[in-house]
């Protein structure tokens, strides 16, 4: 009968052993490399990103990515493309790398100037999504119409509480700046004549109510644009009789006041105003005597056009600190 060797093997080590020998031979289907790592990243410039173009329209150049694995191209991997700018678009919903692992599309902005982004997503990859932006312009001027300042009324000779305010927008209802907006109107003086758009597409004017009661009409005009001329109204009522000025502390508010022949303008110390007194420049308006506090009043009756100028003894001057003045139209 024949005899064997069978060698000493601790059983922890023959299984280490066995265990070793099954990865080695590929035993768990892959020869043991681990699964790649993919990567979608901005193209190298230039990539499309950050560019500036006017709403509605095809920018200049295409947004592209670069897919990688293992920091190599990939080709053949789907990007998909998105954005959410209102009227935008992507030529194509989604795209394929090519040999060099790029993938490109090209963009239509949206409809409303400002900022805007698309984004370029590939599922599982490390920097999904790649969001790129672009800055979208107003297109050229199109259309007139009246913003804001429409239907005021104040007293004759006085100015509207307001600035009336005309808007330029292009065929999407963006503001166009630099546009010539001309004003205009036979019951009122408007100031200034001619006013250039803002960024925001307005063309502001104050207008100054004439010395005769009832409707005015003021007009603003651009050339060409649809909605020109837009007409504004206002009313001129009776003649202002009375002012009222705030006597505060270091300040007469409002400093400037307009008013016609004939009005009694009253200076009102307020709340806890202390050690003021009203001095004209001049002769009028005559002085109210020594420094006083709150609560205390001055009023005087303006009948001669002309500027009166007058200042607080004690905070101001001629030239200087808490002064104001009185125009009489």
């Amino acid at each position: 009968m024949a005899t064997y060797y069978v060698p000493n093997v601790k059983p922890l080590a023959y299984l280490l052993l066995v265990g070793s020998f099954v990865y080695a031979c590929g035993g768990d289907g892959n020869g043991g490399t681990p699964p790649g790592t993919t990567a979608i990243a901005k193209a190298a410039s230039p990539n499309g990103d950050a560019q500036t173009g006017t709403v509605g329209q095809l920018l200049a150049e295409g947004i592209r990515v670069t897919v990688t694995e293992d920091g190599q191209p990939l080709p053949g991997a789907t990007v998909t493309w998105s954005t959410t700018a209102a009227g935008g678009s992507l030529a194509e919903p989604s795209t394929t790398t090519d040999n060099s692992g790029n993938a490109i599309n090209t963009w239509t902005l949206g409809t409303a100037a400002g900022s805007q982004t698309a984004q370029a997503a590939l599922s599982g990859a490390s920097g999904s999504p790649v969001t790129f932006t672009a800055t979208a312009v107003a297109d050229v001027a199109a259309s007139l119409s009246k913003f804001s300042g429409d239907g005021q009324q104040a007293p004759v000779n006085t100015a509207l509480p307001n600035p009336l305010v005309a808007k330029v927008s292009d065929q999407y209802g963006n503001g166009v700046s630099g546009v010539a907006v001309a004003w205009a109107s036979s019951g009122a003086a408007v100031e200034p004549p001619t006013v250039a758009t803002d960024a925001s597409g307005n063309a502001s004017v104050q207008v100054t109510l004439g010395g005769t009661e009832g409707p005015i009409t003021i007009t603003a005009t651009a050339d060409g644009l649809s909605g020109s001329p837009q007409t504004f109204t206002a009313t001129a009522g009776p003649a202002q009789t009375t002012a009222t000025v705030s006597v505060q502390n270091n300040s007469f508010s409002p400093a400037s006041v307009t008013v016609a022949a004939g009005t009694t303008v009253t200076w009102q110390w307020a709340p806890g105003a202390t050690d003021h007194n009203v001095v004209p420049v001049l002769s009028e308006p005559p002085s109210s005597g020594q420094p006083s506090d709150a609560p205390d009043t001055h009023t005087h009756q303006f009948n001669t056009p002309g500027t009166y100028n007058y200042y607080c003894a004690v905070h101001g001057g001629p030239t200087f600190g808490m002064r104001g003045s009185v125009t009489v139209e």
